[in-house]
């Protein structure tokens, strides 16, 4: 593709589950709906943001993306998803082949399905995505916006594998799986990877206030961090726009 023509970015943001306030929407979808349409420019080209918004539910959270991508042919794909204990903005460049884990529909929340298996048996022990990770880092904090990338590190002793990933064994985890998976098998070059975002201080505080009324914490246990919607927007789009550049 010459640096003059427009390319595309999927960006897929995470929705409801269980750890968002009543009435409120997970940041990692207000996120990508902020950025949907959005032309980011870097390195002399620019690139279409289409966003999508995909469901913490195992059978349902890959195929928007699949269909999607399918569509649209994407350059990059990346997927959000919030991490309530995240004090930075944090490109992950692991996925590893296990989930664990149950999720919750949001139409029935007492419709659930557990996991506990390989995403994909006979395949890799853990893949990393394609994206720059490091210099998506560099460029959130370039902008003043703390960010780190995850690492692999050891597993427990007790796990069937041996790794993990800062992204876990929950959805986040499966979905920068899937996505590594979704570059290696394409029938076109497409970029992809996973980002965590924080919590927003509302929603800290909303769940602070719930464990100090149930009684699960102490009035002077460490408050978890936070950041605020605006920053986490703009983090990201310094991210997308580092991916751009790298091409």
């Amino acid at each position: 593709m010459s640096s003059t023509e427009e390319r595309t970015i999927l960006l897929a943001g995470y929705g409801w589950f269980r750890s968002i306030p009543d009435g409120e929407t997970n940041s990692a979808e207000q996120i990508a709906r902020a950025l949907d349409g959005e032309i980011i420019r870097a390195g002399g080209r620019s690139a279409r943001v289409v966003s999508i918004v995909v469901p913490v539910v195992w059978e349902r959270a890959f195929p928007p993306i699949e269909e999607a991508a399918a569509r649209l042919a994407p350059d990059i794909i990346l997927a959000l998803g919030t991490d309530a204990s995240a004090a930075a903005l944090r490109p992950e460049p692991y996925g590893v082949n296990w989930c664990e884990g149950t999720d919750a529909s949001p139409e029935d929340p007492t419709q659930e399905t557990t996991r506990s298996c390989p995403i994909e048996p006979g395949a890799p022990e853990y893949l990393r995505g394609t994206l720059p990770f490091d210099a998506m880092t560099r460029a959130i904090l370039a902008a003043g916006i703390p960010a780190q990338t995850g690492s692999l590190t050891d597993a427990p002793q007790d796990w069937p594998i041996r790794h993990k990933a800062t992204t876990g064994r929950y959805l986040c985890n499966y979905m920068a799986y899937r996505l590594a998976r979704l570059a290696e098998a394409s029938s076109h070059p497409v970029r992809t990877g996973f980002l965590h975002v924080p919590t927003q201080p509302a929603y800290a505080a909303a769940r602070r206030l719930g464990l100090l009324e149930r009684g699960e914490i102490a009035p002077d246990a460490p408050m978890l961090p936070s950041m605020p919607l605006e920053m986490m927007i703009l983090g990201v789009r310094e991210a997308l726009r580092a991916a751009i550049a790298a091409e």
